[in-house]
């Protein structure tokens, strides 16, 4: 997937941006003339979005009576074509945005802009705590000249430089675990998800999938929150800049993660997109590997690790770290819950049996690898709405007056696609797997916690922080159980099934 041009691209952080004639001002005039071409141009801003995901005309928001769409065949090849829960979603999302960024080139120099533009990146991650603010060139509905800002949309969350995401929700603990490829059943997601065919969404998330990446579409809200609408909102290519940066990341902060290396991952699936002339380009996982190579070639100013940098953070997140580096192994299932669980506006706890022979089991078959890890999958999510984001806790049964142990995020993000019927997966949905080792052995340790039962909780998140100078914590976050006034009766996502896995 190699381009013709001899310039190796700089992407660069937005938080050093913002001035006339960089890169972030290019991209809003290169944005604002693709919104100019028939969604029937591959080089169009309409027919870009409709390569992640599509609504169909009915719920298009920019649909106009009579206009020509592409041709059914070319629909049914280059739509609908992003690759989620699987471990696909990187390599497929690299070379998305990598052509993305020759067609947004190519109209900055037509514009009069200069050669070797290149995409930057939104790091939410970052410690300023403005980082976790959308960028301000985002904000505002017109330009200090009073035309049009390009880059605002309507209906986002984060409306004004006081909107801050949660600290939690741009957490990187995904970089600190390997393999890359993860498990459908039950054990360790993996870095960069399981290993499947063509997805297009439905299966389980990777790790660095479900956070930060789902967590931030839905955060950010709007056109982001929806598969088929978000890479209409030009905050989306910033977003998955970064979580491209940080597969880079991943592979130079430790020389033991690799990408896989298997035929099935290299060349098991051909993708097929556009460059900035239309023409076709096909590609595989295995021309996605160095990036110096992709298309013109790019790199980032900052792949740093994050991690090593904050010295509590790391502590915190290298110990996580080595109660988790034991290999996984088979993963055995100990513990579901009785029924279907659905969720909604107000906090809902669903408790958690354990078949005690079956743990009993495990352990003695793991206990060769400890300490035996603990999995907590929320199964075949499914819905037909637009969810928030839900925070997930877990505590010993009937401890009304200890504070429950965090366990994680479930995001909702392409929930309601993976639950059509018409979906490649048959509407089963998406899972979401949470490891608890950690909080497993602190329920042992410090709750006298007798393996029985499992109190599960998922509390709705409403919006954001309002401060964005808060501590991190879970005390920045506005929950939606938190909120005065009688709770919604408006239905949430369904779980197919809450279960727990050693392993």
């Amino acid at each position: 997937m190699s381009g013709a041009s001899p310039i190796v691209r700089t992407r660069k952080s937005v938080l050093t941006l913002g001035q006339p004639g960089d890169d972030l001002d290019w991209y809003a005039r290169a944005v604002a003339d693709l919104r100019q071409r028939p969604i029937a141009d591959p080089t169009s801003w309409r027919y870009q979005g409709a390569v992640h995901g599509y609504p169909g005309t009915q719920n298009d928001p920019f649909a106009t009576p009579g206009e020509a769409l592409p041709s059914r065949s070319d629909q049914e090849r280059f739509w609908n074509q992003c690759q989620h829960q699987t471990w696909y979603f990187l390599p497929w999302h690299r070379g998305y945005l990598a052509c993305f960024e020759e067609i947004i080139a190519a109209a900055v120099v037509r514009l009069g802009g200069p050669q070797g533009w290149a995409l930057p990146y939104w790091n939410y991650s970052a410690a300023d705590a403005s980082a976790r603010s959308l960028p301000a060139a985002f904000l505002n509905q017109t330009n200090t000249d009073g035309s049009a800002n390009a880059l605002w949309v309507d209906g986002r969350n984060l409306t004004g430089v006081e909107d801050a995401i949660p600290v939690s929700d741009v957490s990187l603990e995904a970089l600190l675990h390997s393999p890359f490829t993860g498990s459908a059943l039950g054990g360790d997601p993996g870095f960069g998800g399981p290993q499947t065919s063509f997805s297009h969404f439905g299966g389980v998330n990777g790790r660095l999938e479900n956070l930060p990446h789902n967590v931030i579409h839905v955060d950010v809200g709007g056109l982001m929150s929806d598969p088929d609408t978000a890479a209409l909102d030009p905050i989306f290519w910033l977003h998955h800049a970064n979580i491209d940066r940080l597969w880079e990341v991943w592979l130079h902060r430790n020389s033991s993660f690799v990408d896989p290396t298997s035929a099935a991952w290299l060349t098991g699936v051909t993708f097929d997109l556009h460059d900035a002339a239309g023409g076709v380009v096909t590609f595989t996982p295995s021309d996605m590997r160095d990036t110096t190579k992709v298309r013109h070639g790019y790199g980032y100013d900052d792949i740093s690790d994050p991690v090593g940098g904050n010295r509590m953070l790391a502590a915190h997140m290298e110990t996580v770290a080595a109660m988790t580096a034991t290999p996984p192994q088979h993963p055995q299932l100990v513990g579901t819950s009785d029924t279907m669980v659905s969720l909604a506006r107000a906090a809902t706890s669903v408790k958690v049996a354990f078949n005690q022979p079956a743990r009993q089991a495990a352990i003695a078959r793991l206990a060769a690898a400890r300490p035996v890890r603990a999995f907590l999958n929320l199964e075949n999510i499914t819905g037909t709405g637009q969810y928030g984001n839900y925070e997930v806790y877990i505590n010993v049964p009937n401890a009304a007056t200890v504070e429950p142990l965090f366990a994680g995020h479930l995001s909702t993000f392409g929930v309601r696609k993976a639950s059509r019927s018409d979906s490649p997966h048959g509407g089963s949905g998406i899972t979401t797997v949470l490891e608890i080792t950690p909080q497993i052995d602190q329920l042992h340790r410090e709750r006298n916690w007798d393996g029985a039962h499992l109190d599960v909780r998922f509390v709705p998140v409403q919006g954001t922080s309002s401060d964005p100078s808060a501590m991190p914590g879970r005390a920045t976050v506005r929950r939606q159980a938190d909120v005065a006034g009688p709770a919604s009766s408006t239905e949430g996502p369904n779980i197919g099934r809450i279960s727990v896995y050693y392993s």
